[in-house]
This record gives C-alpha cells, sequence and structure tokens, in this order.
C-alpha cells in the first residue's frame, strides 16, 4: 500500500523525470534514511527503478528512459562541457547513424530499420541543415538512444536557432515558434528554401502517425507538438526539458519485440 509519502515521491519523479535520493530528501523534508526505505519499498513494488551507482543513483518511473544528461547539456546556460552523446559534425551523426542496425538485435523489428534510420536522419540532419553560423555555443546535435522494456527511445537535441528562427527567413509573417512547429511537422516548408534538402518533417510525422504504437514529440522554444499513439509519453518526457534557450528538441518512441 502506497502510504502519502510515496505517493508523493512518485509525483515528484514523473514532474522530473528522475531523482536523487539527496533531493527528494531536501524536497519532502525527511532524512535520508527514510528516504531510501520508501525508495526501497517503491522499487520492490516494481513502481520505480534505480539507475546508476552511488552516489549518482537516481531513481525512474518502471519503463520510463533516463534523459537526464541531456537534459543538463540542453539547459546549460553556460558552455557545456564535451560529451560522447554529441555529434559535432554531420560525419559523426551519420556514423552514429549507421550504428542503429545493432537495434535489430535487442528486439527491432528488421522491415522497421529502414524507417527509424530516416527518421532520425532526418531530424538530426536539419541541426547541421539549419543552424549553420546560428548555433547558441556548442555546434552538433545531442543523439541518444535508450531501450525499457519492449520501447526504444531516441533523443536527438541542438542547441541552435530553434525551429522558428528557422522558419521565419522563408516566411517572415510566421507569427509564433508554437505556428513554427506546427507548420514545420504538417507543412512541406524548410528554413534552407529554395534549396531542397531531405524530405523533410511533414514525412517524419506521416512515418510516425502510420507506425502502431509509435510516438514523437518537439519542443523549440515555446513551440511544443506531439504525434502518434505515444507522442503524449514523449511530451511528458519533454516537460522536464522546459529551457529558456532557443534549441530544438524531439523524442521519439518506437516499439520494439
Amino acid at each position: 500500500m502506497k502510504t502519502p509519502t510515496r505517493s508523493y515521491i512518485i509525483e515528484i519523479i514523473k514532474k522530473n523525470g528522475s531523482v536523487r535520493p539527496s533531493e527528494l530528501a531536501e524536497s519532502l523534508q525527511i532524512s535520508p534514511q527514510a528516504i531510501h526505505k520508501h525508495l526501497r519499498a517503491l522499487v520492490s513494488a516494481g513502481i520505480i527503478e534505480p539507475k546508476g551507482r552511488p552516489p549518482s543513483t537516481r531513481y525512474l518511473i518502471v519503463g520510463t528512459p533516463d534523459f537526464s544528461r541531456a537534459l543538463t547539456w540542453f539547459r546549460a546556460t553556460d558552455i557545456p562541457g564535451p560529451s560522447p552523446d554529441v555529434c559535432e559534425t554531420r560525419d559523426v551523426f551519420a556514423g552514429r547513424l549507421s550504428r542503429l542496425t545493432l537495434l535489430v538485435n535487442q528486439g527491432l523489428p528488421e522491415e522497421d530499420l529502414p524507417l527509424i534510420i530516416s527518421v532520425c536522419g532526418e531530424i538530426g540532419n536539419n541541426s547541421f541543415d539549419h543552424n549553420l553560423g546560428q548555433w547558441q555555443d556548442v555546434p552538433g546535435c545531442w543523439f541518444e538512444t535508450q531501450l525499457t522494456h519492449c520501447q526504444l527511445w531516441i533523443l536527438i537535441a541542438d542547441r541552435g536557432q530553434g525551429i522558428y528562427h528557422s522558419l521565419a527567413r522563408v516566411d517572415p509573417n510566421i507569427p509564433s515558434e508554437q505556428i513554427a512547429v506546427e507548420k514545420a511537422f504538417r507543412e512541406h516548408i524548410s528554413g534552407r528554401a529554395p534549396e531542397q534538402r531531405g524530405n523533410g518533417l511533414k514525412y517524419v510525422a506521416n512515418i510516425i502517425f502510420n507506425r502502431p504504437k509509435a510516438g514523437l514529440a518537439c519542443r523549440s522554444g515555446n513551440g511544443r507538438i506531439c504525434l502518434g499513439e505515444r507522442g503524449k509519453d514523449c511530451s511528458t518526457i519533454l516537460e522536464t526539458f522546459s529551457s529558456p534557450t532557443n534549441g530544438t528538441i524531439t523524442l521519439i518512441a518506437w516499439e520494439r519485440r
């Protein structure tokens, strides 16, 4: 049976994506010993699970990916330090993209592989196509995959100018960041017009809509959108990535067997 304290712990974890025991102790104003007792009970009940080793262990809801490192990088107000998850050039991104073939050995249907690579390639290449000379600081994109139970999660983020500023060069009448994000995924429009590059995010949206139990959420500035059956799940996770910066972050959920 869940006690009020354990219910608060669950709500805090859901809100933040993942938390450390010390953060819970400070938030709830109870001792570390009491926090660990509640955490052990929730782990035994199969509600939460630990990730990492002490003293960096974080707890998250079972089946939820932990993108806390990406969150720290994306929200950093100073220039973030180097990370192996950041593809600083298009060539590095292409090399990392090719490694997705290994997911077939981890339960991803082989017929889904071209779709996954195509979706990730379109989103990741946008980071380079639309941010040349427009990076806030660190060039390139964060590219990370995680597996939870029967779910594949893929996160792609950049510290660039954002979708609105990119599309406004083509259509200066776009009134807001929200409308810009919606147009990007629902119309064939590019911030590199009249150049023809890639298939466009509308192509990505069509793949997600036509794939059962897949989903996507994207945030760029104050604009956001979620697509597909698992889009709301992706959106809930991205709520912890709110940031005053103009960068763009996209989370994809894809069922594996």
